[in-house]
């Protein structure tokens, strides 16, 4: 895999990647933006490594998985673990961080623009919903298009938390220490399911209209919360076939992190693995009617963590003997 394509910032951003529409555009603020970062991690089917460049440090973590480390509360094990061999980013495969969720939480309405353009009302608490963990996929599988909903499936670029401690009703002030870190996510979205419009669908339904397999692709990397929680400014953007949709700063999410996992915590008791979606940008193609054809590639990045490069395909039909 090509690293300068899926995780092309790390630890050391180059100032070249920063200097872009909406991003800082002096040396000393690219400076203090470098120093934020300091943890890249990603799963890889070599396993799991630290992100340096384009390079891939595969860690001695024994048989454990990213997953494994963030569900068990052995993140600290990266720190201590030794480098058996380094790989070249495009001599590797990058998988989802964490490929199996306990819990899939999707905010929805976090950017002032977004609700502007679909002529919605400005939320007063967050507004969660539920979806299948089983959705996730890898930051370069293939998002299939639903032999069912098939006609107005949508990209959402997003910033993904997820959680590293156990979290009942916690504070904001505490809610960064329950963060394992930050991910790349497109909450890919079938609209027809979402309004009810889809006749194989009884009425409207979020949670499923966002829970088809594929339709969370995560990763390719994941900032640990040491380096991710000082960070307030993160540029978000989404393109489809080389055309920029949405671009946005995490600075102007309606609710931040801190306030979304605080929130969440008070509605259900959140577990290491647990991921949340925090809310798209303006720009989606519900907005705009432009929706997601096969053969089309969606690229999501957030800077500071890479890019999500997935190609969206027809769904395999499957015969008698599936």
């Amino acid at each position: 895999m090509d690293i300068g394509h899926t995780a092309h910032v790390s630890e050391t951003l180059a100032e070249s990647q920063l200097e872009r529409p909406g991003r800082c555009r002096n040396k000393n603020d690219v400076e203090t933006r470098t120093k934020r970062v300091k943890v890249l991690v990603a799963q890889t089917t070599t396993g799991v490594a630290r992100v340096v460049g384009n390079r891939y440090d595969i860690l001695d973590v024994g048989r454990a998985s990213l997953s494994d480390l963030v569900k068990s509360g052995a993140m600290d094990r990266l720190d201590r673990a030794r480098v058996t061999r380094s790989v070249e980013g495009q001599a590797v495969t990058v998988q989802a961080p964490i490929a199996s969720p306990g819990k899939m939480l999707i905010v929805g309405l976090n950017y002032e623009d977004h609700v502007a353009e679909i002529g919605a009302e400005r939320p007063r608490v967050p507004r969660v919903f539920f979806t299948a963990a089983s959705a996730v996929s890898g930051p370069t599988d293939d998002i299939p298009l639903p032999r069912i909903a098939d006609s107005a499936v949508d990209f959402e670029g997003e910033v993904a938390v997820v959680i590293g401690a156990p979290a009942s009703d916690v504070s904001v002030g505490r809610a960064w220490s329950h963060v394992a870190g930050l991910t790349v996510a497109n909450d890919v979205t079938a609209r027809d399911v979402q309004d009810g419009t889809n006749p194989a669908v009884a009425g409207s339904n979020i949670g499923l209209a966002k829970g088809f397999d594929g339709f969370k692709p995560l990763g390719p990397a994941l900032l640990v919360a040491d380096g991710a929680h000082e960070r307030a400014d993160m540029i978000l953007r989404t393109v489809v076939d080389g055309e920029l949709r949405q671009e946005s700063s995490t600075a102007n999410m309606i609710f931040p992190i801190a306030e979304l996992v605080s929130r969440v915590s008070q509605y259900t008791t959140l577990q290491p693995g647990d991921v949340i979606l925090t809310g798209t940008p303006g720009g989606v193609g519900l907005a705009s009617g432009r929706f997601l054809r096969a053969g089309q590639v969606v690229e999501v990045e957030l800077e500071g963590v890479g890019v999500l490069r997935n190609r969206v395909a027809t769904a395999r039909v499957k015969g008698p003997a599936d």
